[in-house]
């Protein structure tokens, strides 16, 4: 069976990844560290390479781009209904999902404080009661971030270790690359390089539960 994170697992479904449990949790440093097949390839390169040149649009500019998607987002475009966390928020949720990250993300990003950095914009473009990490599987996690202009994908924009100039990424690779286990990474990474499809059928959904491994 596929697991999603290296922290506590909730129930494994063949088609797409579980968010971990609220349960138990064990401390970062007993979480072996990650040993990747592709020892020779830089992971995050090979997981969101080829994104830099995508544009995106601003959240007042997604109504057009969304309608590209096959399943409607209006519900979740209804920018009035959008509530964010405040500062204090945001960073409560951080260090809370910093516990479920696999420790390739460490690894990546060196700095912790570049890690963090990260999931606050994750944390920034959802709504403040919206947790895609631990949330109710059944529930989809809306983005109200940035989305490419071409498909209306839910995207963020980062500057990664070692480049000087921020790049496109979309936001389920990020959180894929974050939280999934080595078996579901392994799996991801022979997809496409392409937004992961969501198993709900909301390209505007972010729920690490939904993004299907197919």
């Amino acid at each position: 069976d596929l697991k999603f994170s290296c922290a506590p697992l909730g129930t494994v479904h063949h088609r797409h990844l579980t968010a971990p449990s609220r349960q138990s949790s064990p401390p970062f440093s007993s979480i072996r560290m990650f040993s990747c097949r592709m020892c020779t390839e830089n992971p995050f390169v090979a997981m969101f390479g080829g994104q830099s040149e995508k544009k995106v649009d601003k959240p007042a500019k997604r109504r057009a781009s969304a309608k590209k998607q096959q399943v409607s987002s209006e519900r979740h475009l209804d920018r009035a209904r959008f509530k964010s966390r405040s500062k204090e928020q945001v960073a409560a949720v951080v260090r809370q999902w910093r516990q479920y990250s696999h420790p390739r993300a460490s690894e990546f990003f060196s700095d912790p404080e570049h890690l963090d950095k990260v999931l606050a914009l994750v944390a920034q473009g959802i709504g403040q009661n919206d947790d895609p990490i631990l949330g109710d599987e059944d529930k989809c996690v809306y983005w109200y971030g940035d989305v490419t202009s071409d498909e209306g994908q839910a995207a963020l924009r980062m500057t990664k270790p070692g480049e000087l100039q921020e790049s496109v990424t979309y936001v389920n690779r990020v959180l894929a690359f974050v939280f999934a286990t080595d078996e579901s990474f392994d799996r991801l990474m022979k997809l496409p390089k392409e937004p992961f499809t969501m198993s709900c059928g909301d390209q505007l959904c972010v729920h690490l539960a939904h993004i299907s491994l197919i």
